[in-house]
């Protein structure tokens, strides 16, 4: 079994603004280091073996102060970055709505598969954050027996015969919700339906037969 804890990155000015972020490098806000902190203490008691972030500044940074004090490495990767929103990023909804109308409504109607100008779609983001996760998260099926899936908890989720790994992945929220309906077989058209705020957790136990959710977007940790 493998645990996968994916974070989002804490609080940016932008994200308090309103402002389409993407691919822009917006560090976090004052707000955001605080929120990365609190993220350290809700993962304290995890066993974390390996860790990947996006190699955003707001991601990255987020990471490294919940890794604080702990000897895992932080690997960054470009393959874990927001949704690029082209010419989008830096505005608001109002003003996307008034400089590129039809742009707007074709994203609003379908944004899987269309594209604000110069940036990706939903299906093309999905594509490049599976591809990472199944780069990360091998499961052979031949060499596991059944799962009692009634019981499993009864043992407690992580074995003692050490086995088991935990892996962090800190990202946005855009890849967080594309990941979150591959790895539940959820329909991509719904992956709005996550909520999936800054500085949130959801914690996933993955098996070869599919993935146990703990939780998704938890923030009691913020409180």
């Amino acid at each position: 079994m493998i645990r996968v804890i994916v974070a989002r990155h804490g609080v940016t000015a932008w994200n308090q603004g309103g402002r389409y972020q993407g691919h822009q490098d917006v560090p976090l806000g004052d707000d955001g280091r605080r929120q990365a902190e609190n993220l350290g203490r809700r993962l304290a008691a995890e066993r974390i073996s390996a860790a990947y972030s996006s190699d955003l500044a707001r991601a990255r940074d987020t990471a490294e102060i919940a890794l604080a004090g702990r000897s895992v490495c932080l690997t960054p990767t470009p393959a874990l970055r927001e949704t690029c929103f082209g010419a989008w990023e830096g505005l608001q909804a109002r003003e996307i709505a008034a400089r590129y109308p039809s742009e707007w409504e074709g994203w609003l109607r379908d944004p899987l598969r269309a594209r604000p100008p110069g940036g990706e779609t939903v299906n093309e983001l999905q594509q490049r954050v599976v591809a990472f996760y199944r780069s990360i998260v091998d499961l052979d099926d031949g060499q596991h027996a059944p799962r009692d899936w009634f019981s499993y908890r009864a043992a407690g989720p992580l074995s003692a015969n050490g086995e088991d790994q935990t892996i962090l992945i800190v990202t946005h929220g855009g890849p967080v919700r594309a990941l979150l309906t591959y790895v539940l077989d959820v329909r991509l058209d719904l992956y709005w339906r996550f909520g999936i705020r800054p500085a949130s957790v959801s914690i996933l136990d993955v098996y070869p037969e599919g993935a146990i959710t703990e939780v998704i977007g938890d923030t009691s940790h913020l409180t």
